[in-house]
């Protein structure tokens, strides 16, 4: 049995965010920390988050972009969106950056195994893998079960596949990044285009849906790609370099801590934003509440993500986006089309008052949402 103060359960953004705050303690306050991995590979993907101020990981940002582009069928519009800028972190420097900071810490020994179950014992957690048992005071787990959300709740799925291409000649705008794209063919789910210019040459173009589990075949994300470039770009181009992923999007609540006082972190604990899939954000707050929380002696009660009503809007979306995809097109438009960039960016940041937030939905379809607020309410009864 190895024993440590803490244990961190799953080395991805949260596990690692976490590490990097402890270390900045002195070794007396946290003592040795373990972090259990089960994946020696690291996944490439792209983080985006938006700030106004400096951020804990300035130094990782490669690319930011100050105007934002927004496009449907009958839009096709672009803002600034000072005073936040949006940015972009590639995963392979994150991960670089963190796994460096661990091999030059003696206080924290990685191991690669997967993790069976945690119990606790008088106030000591133990995890357990399949060769060997963990014990520490604190325990951060990150692993999610999405098979553990409650049937009842609405889970769905943001797929994505981008492709890294440079093109012969000039072609974009590098300060002007694309948020959303609907006009492409929507089908039988919400699909928009994302593009991150990182020169006139080079850029992510990227293919996204909103829909049920098992997604797309990669023929059919390729061609709504190639498509778009053709349409939008019409350039010759060469392939650099592939992402591809998936991201839940539910309207479970999810706990602060488990039943044994195990911490939740990252998906785990509600970080990655419902109605969206953002987390990067979402993340570093709740690491510095978390933080915060371990430095007070756990007298703090670890909080859940979010408030209360920005959970009951992202679930009026989830269940539009469940039952009627075909609408989302037509309320995104209405959201970029009649309110500020900065204040869409606020609303998805949690970060409004309930005032400006009635004055966004005063701008969106009210009977859609007002139906949706009835189901919601009937849900709510018959439980």
């Amino acid at each position: 049995m190895l024993d440590a103060n803490i244990i961190v359960v799953g080395g991805g953004c949260a596990g690692m965010q976490l590490i990097h705050s402890l270390l900045k303690l002195p070794l007396e306050q946290t003592g040795n920390i373990i972090l259990i991995e089960s994946n020696r590979e690291i996944t490439h993907k792209s983080w985006c988050f938006w700030s106004k101020n400096k951020t804990e990981y300035d130094f990782l940002i490669s690319k930011y972009w100050t105007e934002l582009k927004f496009g449907s069928v009958s839009s096709d519009l672009s803002k600034e969106i000072a005073p936040y800028r949006y940015n972009y972190i590639n995963s392979e420097a994150f991960f670089d950056f963190h796994f460096q900071l661990i091999s030059n810490s003696p206080r924290v020994k990685l191991v690669y195994e997967e993790v069976e179950k945690i119990q606790s014992v008088n106030g000591i957690k133990r995890v357990f893998t399949r060769n060997n048992e963990y014990q520490a005071q604190h325990v951060y787990n990150s692993a999610l079960d999405f098979t553990t959300i409650d049937s009842e709740r609405i889970l769905l799925w943001q797929h994505f596949k981008g492709w890294f291409i440079k093109t012969d000649q000039a072609t974009f705008k590098p300060s002007q990044a694309t948020m959303m794209d609907f006009n492409i063919p929507q089908e039988k789910a919400s699909h928009f285009m994302y593009v991150l210019p990182f020169s006139e040459t080079e850029a992510l173009i990227e293919f996204t849906a909103f829909s049920i589990p098992s997604g797309y075949s990669d023929e059919n994300y390729d061609s709504f790609i190639k498509n778009y470039i053709d349409e939008k770009f019409n350039c010759s181009y060469t392939i650099l370099r592939e992402e591809k992923g998936k991201i839940p999007m539910t309207d479970f609540k999810f706990p602060a801590t488990s039943k044994e006082g195990v911490i939740h972190i990252g998906s785990l604990a509600g970080s990655i934003k419902p109605s969206t899939g953002y987390a990067f954000n979402r993340i570093s707050r709740h690491t510095a509440y978390l933080l915060e929380s371990f430095l007070d002696n756990n007298k703090s009660i670890y909080k859940k993500q979010g408030l209360a009503r920005f959970h009951f809007y992202d679930t009026l979306l989830l269940q539009i986006i469940k039952d009627q995809p075909e609408q989302v097109a037509m309320i995104m438009n209405k959201l970029f089309t009649k309110n500020s960039f900065y204040k869409i960016l606020s609303f998805l940041d949690e970060r409004t008052s309930i005032l400006q937030e009635i004055s966004l939905f005063y701008t969106l379809p009210k009977r859609l949402f007002l139906k949706e607020v009835l189901k919601y309410v009937w849900f709510k009864f018959q439980k």
